[in-house]
């Protein structure tokens, strides 16, 4: 009878070891520090249920693996690809005391997600399915209020992607107080919305210019420059469009995106090349407009599948251009163009917003519309402004260092 019960008992804690191995604790994301001050970035350890769409009760049962989140799939497959669907599970410790109306801010994710919040569904951005034909990918950037009574919140996130070439989540999703989260986004919206009417007012007036005034290629090339990055403006990171436009279809929306920036650079390069002509290298020049029409025609022709995928190609490409503009201003800086410092400040600004704007985009720094917003107004403005003065639009003091001229930008010393 002993030897019966000794054995029940070893079978009993053999079973229970093994289940325990098998069945790893919940990792938890500590934010019991937090006070409600400023917004609380989710990042941590959480449960990863790849190649399975679950809900909240069925994560409780089911066997994960633990990740860091937010990642995004290409780094974690062997393949790196980020096609597919899979579950993630947070669990958010907070203080008792912790603010009652909270709300968070989600990213855009790849391509499609559904989220709930301690067994709630609080937020759906496209269809989530297990395969092409029965997920719909969508990206809308959103703030969404969570009734939050105990010291615990549980996400559980699905997420789809079978028609981009990354897969998951990048940025992290972000808790705060739900008055500051709503103000923080109607601040980002009202400055985006600023930014695109402000350069869709300024293209559409050198429009006019060149038309009426001014057949100069620099006009029409700012002109063109200015408009782009106005529609590029609601059609990337916050994806202001899509909030006018809900139904908006994805794949024209992703071209629009991508084509936008293509063309921002030819625009830039012609104009660049124009405005300081002495300075600017002939081969490059052409090199780079053939480079960005390439990737203009590959957008046009193809799936967002397969154009997405050569994006950090292009991001090289963008960098010899980043080095070929500064080298162009530095060159022009140096031979003392007259009048032409005002231009430089403002190519040179406009560089470093959008090298900044590339390492927001792969992850290395958070994105901030309000600054983005200002900084890229403030460099058409100036911009426009100087251009204004050597068509004669914008009288001034007849002295060469203050009134910049035709003759002036391009006369050699």
């Amino acid at each position: 009878m002993k030897r019966t019960v000794l054995i029940f008992l070893a079978f009993v804690f053999l079973h229970s070891h093994l289940f325990s191995q098998s069945r790893p604790a919940a990792p938890a994301i500590d934010a019991r520090f937090w006070s409600g001050d400023s917004s609380f970035p989710i990042v941590g350890s959480c449960r990863f249920f790849e190649g399975q769409l679950l809900s909240p009760q069925e994560c409780t049962k089911a066997i994960g693996d633990v990740v860091n989140f937010p990642d995004l799939w290409n780094t974690k497959k062997e393949n790196e690809t980020g096609l597919g669907y899979a579950t993630y599970s947070l669990l958010v410790l907070l203080k008792e005391n912790h603010p009652k109306d909270l709300a968070l801010a989600l990213p855009q994710m790849y391509s499609s997600y559904r989220l709930w919040a301690n067994g709630k569904i609080v937020a759906e951005n496209g269809t989530v399915g297990k395969s092409i034909a029965e997920s719909v990918p969508q990206w809308r950037p959103q703030t969404i209020f969570v009734d939050l009574s105990g010291d615990t919140l549980n996400v559980v996130l699905q997420i789809a992607n079978f028609h981009h070439a990354k897969g998951g989540i990048k940025e992290p999703i972000y808790l705060g107080t739900a008055s500051k989260m709503q103000f923080k986004r109607t601040i980002a919206s009202i400055s985006t919305l600023t930014q695109g009417i402000t350069l869709f007012l300024v293209g559409t007036f050198f429009f006019f210019i060149y038309f009426t005034r001014s057949k100069k290629n620099v006009t029409l090339y700012f002109a063109l420059l200015c408009l782009t990055w106005s529609v590029r403006s609601m059609f990337s990171n916050l994806y202001l469009g899509i909030a006018f436009f809900p139904n908006f279809d994805w794949a024209t929306m992703v071209r629009i995106e991508y084509i936008t920036l293509y063309l921002t650079m030819i625009w830039a390069i012609l104009f660049l090349s124009q405005i300081f002509q002495y300075e600017a290298n002939i081969f490059f020049k052409y090199a780079l407009v053939f480079c960005n029409l390439l990737f203009t025609i590959y957008t046009f022709s193809s799936s967002p599948r397969s154009f997405t995928q050569w994006l950090n190609f292009y991001l090289f490409a963008s960098a010899v251009l980043l080095l070929y503009g500064g080298f162009t201003v530095v060159r022009a800086w140096v031979n003392e163009r007259v009048g032409s410092g005002l231009l430089t400040i403002s190519i040179i600004l406009g560089l470093n917003i959008f090298a900044f704007d590339i390492f927001v985009y792969e992850g290395f720094s958070a994105y901030d519309p309000f600054i983005f917003s200002l900084g890229y107004i403030s460099i058409f403005v100036l911009t426009s402004w100087a251009l204004s003065m050597h068509l004669g639009l914008i009288k001034s003091k007849p002295s060469p260092t203050t009134r910049l001229t035709y003759d002036d930008l391009y006369k050699k010393e």
